[in-house]
């Protein structure tokens, strides 16, 4: 698999550089600053932390590992509500490749204007539980063993998952320490406990200070 992908990466980056190329009315300016992820080390950064928006578990505190021009993204976010009979928990990763880099700032500036093209994979799983679905029956009125199991019953689990592959761009830094955000397009499969949801393009974003 890793083979597969490391020989994929040039195509991808090739084929991304072609369109920048045609598309972009200022392609002949980025293409002067322009660095490739698989052929030399972009990244400075080691650690990231920030915050995440998107579908599924692609939701809240967003830790990113990176390895060169790699990156791994862990999210988390758990959230009860109504008095605790809502609980969820948010979870996903994102695997992130870095194809292009251009436009890249000096090192001493917080705010870097960078741009890179990136290949990110994603999956995900939101899990929920909401008790206040249950039937509320006064206790005066509920003395059977009957009654006493419908009110006191657990409420489902509910979950709802996800996979995706897709491209984006981040903006700031991304080869130095500094704030950067990240906006992606994944084809996205999604299902839930009864089955398959359906299959879209959706949108991602990142809000991220790495070091």
């Amino acid at each position: 698999m890793s083979i597969l992908l490391r020989r994929a990466r040039p195509v991808i980056a090739g084929l991304a550089l072609v369109l920048l190329t045609t598309f972009s009315a200022s392609a002949a300016f980025a293409a002067d600053t322009l660095t490739k992820g698989y052929e030399e080390t972009l990244s400075q950064n080691h650690h990231g932390l920030g915050m995440s928006f998107g579908v599924g578990g692609l939701n809240g505190i967003a830790y990113r590992h990176y390895f060169g021009n790699m990156a791994v993204q862990a999210d988390i976010f758990p959230l009860i509500a109504d008095s605790g009979n809502y609980v969820a928990v948010f979870g996903g990763l994102t695997f992130i490749d870095y194809l292009l880099m251009w436009n890249k700032a000096a090192r001493s500036t917080l705010f870097p204007a960078t741009s890179a093209l990136r290949f990110v994979g994603s999956t995900g799983v939101w899990v929920s539980r909401n008790q206040s679905n249950n039937i509320a029956v006064p206790n005066v009125n509920c003395n059977t063993p009957e009654c006493l199991a419908i009110v006191n019953r657990s409420a489902p689990t509910d979950y709802f998952a996800h996979v995706g592959l897709g491209v984006g761009v981040e903006i700031g830094a991304i080869a130095r320490p500094g704030f950067s955000a990240a906006f992606d397009v994944q084809m996205t499969v999604m299902w839930d406990q009864i089955g398959f949801y359906g299959a879209y393009p959706l949108p991602s974003a990142t809000l991220m200070y790495s070091w």
